[in-house]
């Protein structure tokens, strides 16, 4: 039974990934970005004027760049945010 249970739990994260299972980030142009009301630290927003994500600090938003060095945002709550945007090591969502 121990067997069968560790195929049928294989066999269940082997299928395709449908858009109905994606995670979907807030898509944003800049000025709607900078004109949210009292966003929380470790918010993430897809910034549609730039292409790319952002990150609040608590203060300010910062672009999530892919400059070649690692990226870690701690959101709090065992969230974090790892990987530096490159095709290689692409942004993860780790829930801890």
């Amino acid at each position: 039974m121990k067997y069968l249970l560790s195929i049928l739990a294989l066999v269940s994260t082997m299928h395709a990934i449908t858009a109905d299972e994606l995670m979907r980030l807030h898509s944003v142009t800049t000025s709607q970005m900078n004109n949210i009301s009292s966003p929380q630290a470790g918010s993430v927003v897809y910034n549609s004027t730039e292409n790319t994500l952002f990150f609040y600090t608590g203060s300010v938003w910062k672009r999530m760049r892919a400059n070649g060095s690692e990226t870690i945002i701690n959101a709090g709550n065992g969230i974090s945010v790892t990987g530096n945007g490159a095709s290689a090591t692409p942004y993860v969502l780790n829930v801890n």
